[in-house]
């Protein structure tokens, strides 16, 4: 994984060697997500966490994967931000709130919907194999009852209140292992 060095912090690099970034995205983040090189129980996370806070203003909607890349990192502050700024905004033309865009192409623009549950689902919980990180980048907060999908078949649901998981059922529950961080 190619890394440089920006204000005395490893940050990763989007290459080897590039010369300008003329997207609206961020590539060294596609390490973060959707490779899942670094996040919440892998090596190195400071230096995908750093890489993140080297991007601002950092943006949101459509296809960005910013909230992803923040669930996937624990910062429950900017995966709340850019949940609640996605699930707000809709194309008041339309009839139906989740007609989002148009963003960069369409209306309606599946990928801004997508990638707002797929944050939604990251922050309650994050799975490598069988072991299972809940609530890595839920805001405290935020109260919950969630039901969700997790590796081999299992169905997790739990009822997180107060700042606290105060229920948790996996079925089955000999398939995977919860991890604290």
């Amino acid at each position: 994984m190619p890394l440089r060095l920006v204000n005395n912090d490893t940050i990763i690099s989007p290459a080897q060697e590039y010369s300008n970034n003329q997207n609206c995205e961020y590539p060294a983040l596609y390490a973060v997500f959707p490779y899942r090189a670094y996040g919440i129980g892998k090596a190195n996370l400071n230096i995908a966490r750093n890489t993140f806070k080297s991007f601002t203003p950092i943006a949101n909607g459509g296809w960005q994967q910013s909230s992803i890349q923040a669930a996937y990192l624990g910062f429950a502050d900017e995966a709340k931000r850019m949940v609640v700024e996605s699930f707000s905004k809709w194309n008041k033309l339309h009839r139906f709130p989740a007609f989002w865009g148009p963003n960069y192409d369409w209306t309606p623009d599946q990928d801004h919907g997508n990638v707002a549950m797929i944050a939604l689902q990251r922050m309650i919980f994050q799975y490598e194999e069988n072991n299972v990180y809940m609530m890595p980048a839920w805001p405290k907060e935020w109260d919950v009852r969630f039901k969700v999908n997790g590796p081999g078949n299992s169905k997790i649901e739990g009822v997180f209140e107060n700042g606290k998981m105060v229920k948790m059922k996996i079925t089955p529950e000999s398939k995977i292992r919860v991890v604290q961080q």
